[in-house]
């Protein structure tokens, strides 16, 4: 894979933001131009304390998607949870009004969403549910890798994980109250609900899952069977041992290529 590490000015962040990205690259081949060529797009999302460098320094990513055609999109979104914040920045805006049409315009990326796929870890497990449950029209795939799937809950689960002495109150920059989050338009159970409600675009298929070992694992139940009993959502859960680590998310990352057909 090609590596492009680059800076644009965000519309809806009103500031310069990085981005990585993973092109197609036919390594050893003599170059032949592909004009008309569009590629598969995966967007990963990274977890609260890492940023969008995190996957190339910590994953296997390039190893698993070379020699295969897609592009592979890590944006930056620092602790914002991939939402308009309510005193905080418009990441939700920004990923999906701003950046697929930046990728779609720099790089050969398909705009169909049959073709763009999200997947995120921790905090980006949250988000790629998020993105995807309110745009379907835009993310035909998601997946989400032990996801802080409820907030506040999630703090409450990993306080000893992260060192940030202002967690709490980020979150509440960013949500305005677990009682205020709780049936919002940030609450994972009401999209999923919303969801079905939609007719004109079928649901994401989805991939959700989680070690059992992890401190969010507990979270990740309760929001499984509340998916399963009280939805008809098109969702793969996957839950065996294993932490909130880059071992657990590298094995699992290789698993969601292969079921979404990314790789063989």
């Amino acid at each position: 894979m090609a590596l492009v590490n680059m800076d644009f000015y965000s519309y809806y962040l009103g500031m310069d933001t990085p981005l990585t990205v993973l092109l197609p690259e036919r390594r050893g081949r003599k170059p032949e131009p592909m004009p008309d060529k569009k590629y598969p797009v995966l967007y990963l999302l990274h977890g609260h304390g890492d940023d969008h460098t995190a996957w190339i320094r910590k994953s296997n990513v390039e190893l698993l998607t070379r020699d295969h055609e897609m592009i592979v999109v890590m944006p930056a979104a620092h602790r914002g949870f991939y939402v308009d914040g309510k005193s905080t920045y418009r990441y939700f805006s920004f990923l999906t009004e701003e950046l697929p049409v930046v990728v779609g315009n720099l790089f050969p990326a398909s705009q169909r969403r049959e073709d763009t796929y999200i997947c995120g870890l921790s905090m980006g497990g949250y988000g790629a549910l998020e993105l995807a449950m309110h745009c379907p029209e835009t993310y035909g795939h998601a997946a989400s890798m032990s996801g802080a799937l409820e907030p506040y809950k999630a703090l409450r689960s990993v306080n000893d994980l992260f060192s940030a002495p202002d967690f709490l109150e980020n979150l509440e920059r960013i949500f305005g109250g677990e009682e205020e989050t709780s049936g919002s338009r940030w609450d994972l159970r009401f999209l999923a609900r919303e969801l079905e409600k939609r007719n004109d675009v079928p649901p994401p298929q989805m991939y959700v899952c989680c070690g059992t070992e992890d401190p969010l694992y507990p979270i990740h139940k309760k929001m499984r069977g509340f998916l399963e009993q009280e939805t008809r959502l098109d969702i793969r859960f996957d839950e065996r041992p294993g932490g909130h680590t880059w071992d657990f998310w590298n094995e699992e990352l290789a698993l969601i290529l292969t079921y979404f057909g990314l790789v063989p």
